[in-house]
């Protein structure tokens, strides 16, 4: 994995390190004076984080009642521990400049109670500040030194926000590829493998809180439905997630159980699409609890999508409706203060009836087709994790069991001959893919004041995935099949420490110690043709990460990064009989294709204003990426990895919010240089060949508008607009259609009064027939031009109610 390189980088950037280190001298916290009268606890705590000039933010679950204020000179430690005395809050201290309160891990007196005539003071509006978990430990997302973008649930909520796909409103580089529910990819940062789904690992980790969901298959499309919070991490992950995070994280936070009160929702919804069937959509939420130690909550949803893309060859109308249905079922027990034990059950099944692209030759909504060409993506997962609070740190154990099974049917009428016996013509063709995983990771941190902190952890996978390809000739005879299996076994350790070299000042550094190994066995058959092969793959490797943090002002951080992501090596095994497959260095397709490197280089700030209600991150980054992996066809329209070679993607990306009574306006844009700098022998690339599917640019802007109307209810108005730029599906000469290019328009209302909400939205509302991927078939692409169409002007209008 470059060994080499990597040293001499550690080496010079270890160096600037020791520098920086030797200058800076012993942090000691100045004394502050303070005057904060009593008052509701969590309001005092806010006194002191403007008094102090620090980040504060308030984990799930910190409520913190009582009343407490402190006057005098004192530290900011000493000033901590006075507020919360006799609470059930504890601080802990990410860096100098924030401070995360967190529900107390051992038994505490119980909270002093209110003066006579007055009440329990609950959490003030002003607590805006929010705790993001997806650096592994808990910090304040106003002093994040990452390109990380965060929003919480209620957020979410309030923008209409409610798949993947939608996150291009609220964070920048987000790229999520249109095949359709349950076939899709997401990528940051212009770091794309392509938008084809084969064997590589994928580029972007996708978590549901400590589970991870995917390895080597689409998302599975979860909806963003009752959860905490939503959080992007970019660059490599590498040292603390390992592979398949070679593009950074996507952390979906689900709501956890609640043991202080029952509670639900209801909602309903409606949609009409111009030149299409109509959808619904039904949600339910339930929480439950059990006794004051432990507690249920139960989510589910079922949602059908309305096609709109005619199949004239059938006489078909509105063939691409799709249908989601799931649920997820999660229990919490807390038998002692410090222990926790919880258990999620997820189970989702989606049903495509037909693929949802277009030919234009035949119209800009319509194709023509001999079969229909379903897909499913059934997915179920079972995670249990135990977190053990003793006041010196933090232990987290996580298991996760996944059964993910995915299949698709394609029209094989243009499939070549070769993959029929006879040498006709073929009908369909279906790929099955079934992944079962057994995942486990423990992981310890340190909790508490101090200027050193750490994480250290071990990680252990098994997988087990069976491939299948089968063509179903027009003339029943023998044809293609493949059954292939494949078994992964990978181990990791990993820590990461950060240290406060002045108040201002800190260093970050981790790695991760990997080993993988993968053995594949593969079976073809053409009629008598066969080819059997058998083989396995190696790879051990070491992943760093430096990072340099600075807070010269309050809510002010300016952060320099380089860390690397890998991803492991493969085996190539599709094809025909006679397929033949090239050794290293040699020509495509390889039959070993190796692992890719990514080192990725970033600098940034993120600032945040209260008094201004404004808050901006940007960040200016460059990856350097080697041996890339990617998903190709080989000409019989079959799929396989190659080396595509090394390129780069170099960029700034912007984000800004801003809100001042009852207006916000937010922002997010990126500017990106995503290329392939050298090809690897024997691919027709472009002279100018950009990495495949993903825009050089795109932007989004939202205005929200929230005023009362009379004494119970309340209006909120918002209008978004977000712009695809262009891009290629592949990258080399002979299959490069253009994409991209289009923008999207939404508009929403929504009256909410006591428990019930009611919202009315239009989404693409200028009607725009933009391509989002030039992509459909695999077998015909070459011969025809394919295009993915914005789903034409959709109505909605949906009805909540809280309970």
């Amino acid at each position: 994995m470059g060994c080499i390189r990597r040293r001499r980088r550690l080496a010079g950037l270890m160096a600037a390190a020791c520098a920086a280190a030797g200058v800076a001298t012993s942090a000691r916290a100045a004394d502050l004076a303070l005057d904060i009268p009593t008052q509701a606890r969590q309001s005092a705590l806010m006194a002191l984080a403007r008094q102090a000039g620090v980040s504060m933010g308030f984990a799930p679950g910190a409520r913190c009642d009582g009343r407490a204020g402190v006057a005098g000179r004192m530290d900011l430690d000493e000033a901590l521990r006075r507020l919360l005395a006799n609470s059930t809050c504890v601080a802990v201290r990410p860096d100098a400049r924030t401070v995360v309160i967190r529900p107390r891990p051992l038994p505490a007196a119980a909270p002093a109670p209110p003066p006579p005539g007055t009440s329990a003071e609950r959490q003030p509006t002003e607590l805006g500040e929010l705790v993001v978990t997806a650096d592994r430990t808990e910090s304040v997302l106003s002093a994040s030194p990452y390109g990380l973008t965060a929003m919480s649930g209620a957020e979410l909520q309030r923008r209409g926000v409610s798949d993947v796909a939608d996150l291009s409103l609220i964070a920048a580089g987000v790229t999520v590829t249109n095949l359709g529910p349950g076939r899709d990819k997401v990528l940051l940062r212009g770091l794309s493998d392509g938008p084809l789904t084969g064997h590589t690992q994928a580029t972007v980790g996708l978590y549901l809180g400590d589970l991870r969901l995917t390895y080597n298959a689409p998302d599975p499309d979860l909806p963003l439905i009752d959860v905490a919070r939503v959080e992007v991490l970019r660059g490599p992950q590498g040292s603390l997630y390992g592979a398949g995070s070679i593009g950074g994280v996507l952390q979906i936070v689900p709501n956890a159980p609640d043991t202080t009160a029952r509670s639900g929702r209801i909602a309903v919804g409606l949609g009409a699409t111009a030149h299409g069937a109509g959808s619904s959509r039904f949600e339910g939420l339930w929480n439950q609890p059990l006794g004051d130690r432990a507690a249920v909550r139960i989510a589910a949803w079922s949602e059908v999508a309305g096609g709109y893309i005619d199949n004239r060859g059938l006489g078909l109308s509105n063939i691409d409706r799709s249908r989601r249905r799931g649920l997820r079922l999660a229990t919490s027990w807390r038998p002692v203060d410090d222990l926790s034990l919880e258990a999620t059950l997820i189970s989702q099944a989606i049903s495509n009836r037909d693929a949802q692209y277009a030919t234009p030759e035949i119209g800009p909504l319509a194709r023509a087709t001999a079969t229909q060409e379903p897909h499913d993506n059934d997915f179920l997962a079972l995670s249990l994790a135990a977190h053990w609070t003793p006041a010196w740190g933090r232990v987290t154990f996580s298991m996760g069991a996944v059964d993910h099974e995915v299949g698709t049917t394609y029209d094989a009428a243009a499939a070549p001959g070769a993959l029929v016996a006879t040498g006709g013509p073929g009908r369909t063709f279906r790929d099955r893919n079934e992944i079962r995983s057994l995942i486990s990771e423990l992981r310890v941190t340190s909790v508490g004041v101090g200027r050193w902190r750490w994480t250290l952890g071990a990680f252990n996978a098994l997988g087990d995935q069976q491939l299948g390809g089968a063509l179903t000739p027009v003339t029943p005879g023998p044809a293609y099949t493949e059954a292939r299996r494949d078994r992964l076994l990978e181990g990791a350790v990993f820590g990461e420490t950060s240290f406060d070299l002045t108040p201002v000042l800190t260093v970050t550094a981790g790695a991760r110690l990997l080993q993988a190994r993968l053995k594949t066995r593969s079976e073809v058959e053409v009629g008598a043709a066969q080819r059997t092969f058998r083989g396995r793959t190696t790879a051990d490797g070491f992943a760093p990460k430096l990072l340099m943090a600075y807070r010269p002002a309050p809510g002010l951080t300016i952060y320099a990064s380089t860390a690397e992501g890998y991803r492991t090596p493969g085996l190539n095994t599709s094809g025909p009989p006679g397929q033949a497959f090239g050794e290293a260095g040699g020509a495509q397709p390889l039959r070993r294709y190796a692992g890719d490197e990514l080192w990725s280089y970033e600098t940034g700030a993120r600032w945040r204003s209260a008094r201004l209600g404004l808050t901006a991150r940007l960040a200016v980054f460059q990856a350097d990426w080697t041996d890339i992996q990617a998903d190709l066809l080989l000409p019989s329209g079959l799929p396989y990895t190659a080396n595509l070679g090394d390129g780069r993607s170099r960029g700034v990306e912007l984000e800004a919010t801003f809100q001042r009574g009852p207006l916000t306006l937010s922002g997010n844009m990126v500017r990106q240089d995503p290329e392939l700098r050298h090809p690897a022998p024997g691919l027709l690339a472009t002279p100018e060949a950009t990495l495949p599917g993903v825009a050089d640019a795109g932007y989004a802007a939202t205005a929200m508008w929230t005023t009362p109307i009379g004494a119970d209810l309340t209006l909120d108005l918002q209008a978004s607009y977000t712009f695809v730029g262009h891009s290629r599906l592949t990258f080399d000469a002979t299959t490069s259609p253009d994409m991209g290019g289009y923008g999207d328009v939404r508009l929403a209302a929504a009256l909410s009064g006591g428990p019930w909400t009611a919202r009315l939205s239009v989404d693409n509302a200028l009607h725009g027939r933009g391509d989002t991927l030039a992509f459909g078939n695999p077998f015909a692409f070459r011969g025809q031009q394919q295009t993915t169409p914005q789903r034409p002007r959709t109505v909605s209008l949906s009805l909540a109610r809280t309970f």
